[in-house]
């Protein structure tokens, strides 16, 4: 059997016009190189407009932002929802078949909201919500049969710049935990590695402190001793199991120092490994996913790309200033995006190796197939450019790697249909459910971002897992196995949070010219397994330990 394709920053990166789209430098072969796809393959159309997401940013005059966009099914209807932050009040937007509506179902919240997750905390079947606060306390949302109620439930601790936030069965109690990351305010201070590129030692970075939390399917209490400690300046992060032991470890990408994986003991407790010099960059974003075909999950982490070999074609009147910049404070970080594939050794970094790494200055991303092939594909936000006038920067467009048989290649995206904008947050998901993955943008002090997918598409099959009154656990960490013609692909039903977003945790495997899925297994965290035979493509499914629950084919 053998698998493909799995689910799954301060610094200044110039990603001149021309080179969007254009051919990969430097790169070693990986393996026999198959033929490029090519952006005829690939069709986007922004939507926001007729799909009703009207939604922009205010900016609040901080070095990252706060704007982030969340998919999510609150309504439990099989359609998935949208929650928007950055322009003020969070708003949620409800999928009424293919459009949206603002929802008054979320109260107004006080304070700056930098963050979200929604989160099952007591296994009932709807999601509920958390909301990060800048300098202050967190907000939980119960989820009420698809109205929001705001309750006290043990998230005390005020954060500083808190980005990001995951959940998973850490305990093995059943119940999810809830993992915090917190990054810090430039306006307070600068990051040691900013000035200390080569010599700086974890011990003397000033980031932040994390925060675990340790559910129990109605309250949580933070936990100091599980060994989740140091201080950085975290962007992004994954809770999920990277060693296939079925305990959920925790990845952190961070700003300015080196990526860390917290592995997990099997008993709530955490080792910590700092992941090397080739992550020692401004990671941003967190993205588990099977990239080698072996069944187990690799990390895709966002950078910034902008080599010395390119330094020369800065304009004349800006490239002194930009080499004193970059030599005297970033050192070598400027290589680009990771893909940390594991290995006997420990996580190697491939992104170069496979054509991820040139992605300009990477925020969020959504690692997904986006053309139905049986491959997933990586779209990725990025910032803007040197400012070539006086007047205003120039913005790139978001970068998307098109897969064949594990090598990456980057496409043309004005080609393609994406706009040009300052983005952040970015969620994937299917919103018309068509059968095809859509994306969703946070812009940066502009509207918000609604591309529709319109290229060409194989088949696919879409799989929402549930739990059923029986089952008494979380199910974060559910594994969905889709094999079609001979070929395996691998899903999980993982947190889907990533920097200032959260993709749709409806599980998309695309099969190419396929009518059915020969064998679609799925395997809950508490052990308990169920597989169905020639389940047709072209819908979407609920899956329960109970079986197929409810089905809609794509409209």
């Amino acid at each position: 059997m053998r698998y493909r394709m799995g689910v799954c920053c301060l610094a200044v990166c110039i990603l001149l016009s021309g080179c969007v789209g254009g051919a990969l430098e430097d790169r070693p072969p990986f393996g026999d190189e198959p033929p490029e796809p090519t952006t005829d393959d690939y069709a986007f159309e922004e939507v926001s407009t007729e799909a009703n997401l009207e939604y922009e940013s205010i900016g609040i005059g901080a070095i990252n932002g706060n704007d982030g966009i969340y998919a999510v099914d609150y309504t439990n209807d099989l359609e998935t929802d949208l929650l928007a932050i950055g322009g003020g009040q969070p708003v949620l937007f409800e999928n009424t078949g293919g459009e949206f509506e603002r929802s008054d179902d979320l109260p107004p919240v006080e304070g700056t909201v930098q963050g979200a997750l929604f989160v099952d905390h007591d296994n009932d079947g709807w999601e509920d919500l958390l909301l990060l606060r800048r300098g202050d306390t967190p907000v939980f949302f119960e989820n009420d049969e698809g109205t929001f109620r705001e309750r006290d439930i043990g998230f005390d601790d005020e954060f500083v710049v808190p980005v990001s936030a995951t959940a998973a069965d850490a305990t093995g109690n059943g119940c999810p935990d809830v993992f915090v990351i917190d990054y810090n305010d430039w306006l307070d201070e600068q990051p040691m590695g900013w000035q200390h590129y080569l010599n700086l030692t974890a011990e003397e970075d000033n980031g932040q402190p994390n925060a675990l939390y340790e559910g129990t399917c109605g309250e949580f209490e933070r936990v100091d001793d599980a060994g989740i400690e140091g201080d950085h300046w975290s962007m992004a992060t994954s809770f999920v199991d990277l060693t296939g032991d079925g305990n959920p470890d925790i990845h952190v990408a961070n700003d300015f120092f080196e990526d860390e994986i917290y592995y997990n003991q099997g008993d709530g407790s955490f080792e910590r490994e700092y992941l090397g010099e080739a992550t020692d960059r401004n990671g941003m974003s967190s993205q588990p996913v099977d990239v080698t075909g072996d069944g187990q999950l690799e990390l895709f982490v966002t950078n910034i790309y902008f080599p010395q070999s390119r330094w020369a074609e800065i304009p004349d009147s800006q490239r002194q200033l930009f080499v004193d910049f970059m030599t005297s404070r970033i050192g070598d970080r400027n290589q680009g995006n990771n893909l940390l594939v594991h290995t006997e050794d420990g996580f190697e970094d491939q992104g170069q190796q496979r054509g991820l790494n040139e992605g300009g200055w990477g925020w969020g991303s959504a690692v997904e197939d986006f053309d139905g092939d049986g491959q997933v594909d990586v779209f990725h936000a990025t910032q803007f450019e040197v400012r070539f006038d006086e007047r205003e920067p120039t913005f790139v467009r978001g970068m998307l790697f098109a897969q064949q048989d594990g090598q990456f290649h980057r496409l043309n995206t004005s080609e393609v249909g994406f706009e040009e904008v300052d983005e952040r947050g970015v969620a994937a998901l299917d919103y018309d459910a068509s059968g095809s993955m859509d994306v969703a943008v946070a812009a940066n002090e502009a509207p918000y971002r609604l591309y529709s997918n319109e290229g060409d598409q194989g088949d696919s099959l879409q799989v929402v897992v549930g739990g059923s009154e029986d089952l008494e656990h979380t199910t974060l960490g559910t594994t969905v196995e889709a094999t079609a013609d001979g070929d395996t692909q691998l899903r999980v039903r993982n947190a889907r949070a990533d920097y200032q977003s959260q993709d749709t945790r409806t599980l998309h495997v695309g099969v190419g010219e396929t009518d059915s899925v020969d064998e679609l297994r799925v395997t809950w965290p508490d052990g308990t397994e169920r597989t169905f035979e020639d389940v047709e493509t072209g819908q979407r499914i609920l899956v329960t330990p109970d079986g197929i629950e409810d089905r809609r084919s794509y409209s």
